[in-house]
């Protein structure tokens, strides 16, 4: 069989190994499920959208086969490769222009198709159970009061004060991490692929990302139906965490671009990006950030500011 068989063969069988080793119950192998994506994401970017399908379907095989009746097929082509495929699928859209060369799909649109995909998520779920006690918000408290049932000793209050602040925005932080990884995974294989000049697609500069408006009155809806509280509340709360998404992108953009000319400025990149995972909540001022760049264009005046002194 030709090598490039074998290449979405191989990385499909790899893909399928990365998603199921959430089962072996360890921390560190559920953190490799999270890359699962990223085989699938590379032989699309370096080989094509069919190639990337056929090692979809590889993997589709074996984690049907290794997990049979136990949904993890469905699971697997719903967060996984579907997804996936279709970020490779527009990634790699292009359209020549009359000066010869070639427009790519933005990459700021693709960003808003995974929002789109996110806040469906939310709403496929809602309907799936609104028959269950307690809708969507009652069947998360249940799925985590089984997950964290080994802290239910003396301090079971605090759990249960726990786990009813952590069902109220569950949905959404589950969407919002799906789409940072799906990201995470593609630019990742993107700039694995660049460093071996494997890359279809030239690298994006993702300083200059722009992201489509559409999910800004859907965050502004959702915020207003947040202060309702009930049902309302918390399909707003879940709903604005999702469209605030691309606006996170585009603050974490600006980040990037004013800070090209400070000294230190790895360490000092390294210091936000932990102190963003580790409280989560100045997230939300990133995200207002990348809101507010849409009128204050912070990147185009240091970027002209540079140029100035350049000139200088």
């Amino acid at each position: 069989m030709p090598a490039a068989q074998l290449i979405p063969v191989g990385a499909g069988a790899l893909a399928a190994l990365l998603h199921l080793s959430v089962t072996a119950g360890s921390s560190g192998a559920f953190m490799l499920a999270y890359f699962a994506q990223l085989p699938i994401a590379a032989t699309g970017l370096g080989l094509g959208l069919m190639p990337a399908a056929v090692a979809a379907a590889v993997a589709s095989v074996i984690v049907a086969l290794a997990s049979p009746g136990s949904g993890a097929l469905t699971l697997f082509l719903l967060i996984t490769a579907l997804p996936v495929l279709l970020v490779v699928y527009f990634v790699l859209r292009q359209r020549p222009v009359e000066d010869g060369t070639t427009v790519w799909y933005p990459v700021g649109r693709i960003l808003g198709w995974l929002t789109g995909l996110g806040l469906a998520g939310i709403a496929v779920a809602l309907v799936v159970f609104a028959g269950s006690e307690g809708g969507l918000q009652g069947a998360v408290e249940r799925y985590l009061q089984s997950f964290l049932q080994v802290f239910q000793t003396e301090q079971s209050s605090a759990v249960d004060t726990a786990i009813r602040s952590m069902s109220r925005i569950f949905p959404g932080a589950a969407a919002t991490s799906w789409i940072l990884m799906t990201s995470i995974n593609c630019v990742l294989a993107q700039h694995l692929l660049s460093l071996s000049g494997r890359n279809i697609r030239p690298k994006p500069p993702y300083r200059q990302l722009e992201v489509v408006l559409w999910p800004l009155p859907v965050a502004a809806l959702a915020a207003a139906a947040t202060f309702s509280g009930g049902f309302p509340g918390f399909v707003g709360i879940n709903v604005l965490i999702v469209a605030l998404v691309p606006f996170f992108f585009i603050g974490m953009a600006v980040l990037h671009s004013i800070s090209a000319a400070w000294p230190g400025r790895p360490l000092l990149l390294a210091g936000v990006y932990v102190f963003l995972v580790l409280l989560l909540w100045p997230a939300a001022f990133v995200a207002l950030l990348g809101i507010a760049e849409n009128w204050i264009r912070l990147r185009d005046r240091f970027a002209a500011s540079r140029t100035k002194k350049g000139n200088d």
